[in-house]
């Protein structure tokens, strides 16, 4: 089973990343993984955009793109001294804000991409541990609690229906899974390495 990226793809990575880092661990391999993340946003959000405008969601496309760019440029700001914790939070806030518009735009709790909330704690958990996951569940379930009830008011729009819907649905679990694997992968990756450090 792969648990991390390539050895080539490491050291690429890597070398975007602070020297300092090094020092500490667990920062080290949570500044790996938000880039390896940062590089999977940079690969699928092109991919996305194109999926949505072809489906005719341009809109739901162009905010995409937005997400995604201040996604993808988060292992930077490491290098500019941002500490991995303000840049885990502006990765997992720019999916959050972007989860929330895409909700409302798109049906409320019934939106195909509604589901794609649990990555927030996800991620967060992948690069910050238990607390910053209970964070970020925390204003999820708020979200979600809002979205409830702006369903019930009537205040969202009906989520969209035929063909290009069904797409959009199977895209998004199809989607959901692969990230979820993939962080899955990360966090045995970084416990492995952890085991090997003690």
């Amino acid at each position: 089973m792969i648990t991390h990226p390539p050895h080539s793809m490491i050291k690429l990575f890597d070398s975007i990343l602070p020297a300092p880092m090094r020092a500490d661990t667990r920062q080290w391999q949570a500044a790996r993984n938000l880039t390896v993340l940062a590089a999977v946003t940079a690969v699928s959000v092109p991919l996305l955009t194109t999926m949505y405008h072809l489906l005719g969601f341009d809109a739901v496309g162009m905010v995409v793109l937005t997400a995604g760019v201040v996604m993808m440029v988060t292992p930077f700001t490491l290098a500019a001294g941002l500490p991995i914790a303000a840049a885990r939070d502006l990765f997992v806030g720019a999916l959050f804000l972007l989860k929330v518009w895409m909700a409302v735009y798109l049906g409320g709790l019934a939106a195909p991409t509604t589901p794609w909330f649990v990555l927030c704690p996800a991620v967060a958990m992948l690069l910050g541990g238990l607390r910053p996951a209970l964070l970020w569940s925390a204003l999820v379930s708020v979200v979600l609690v809002a979205l409830f009830m702006l369903d019930r008011s009537g205040a969202i729009a009906a989520p969209p229906a035929g063909p290009a819907a069904t797409v959009l649905h199977l895209s998004s679990v199809i989607g959901l899974m692969a990230l979820v694997l993939l962080i899955l992968a990360l966090a045995t990756g970084a416990a492995a390495v952890e085991r090997r450090q003690k």
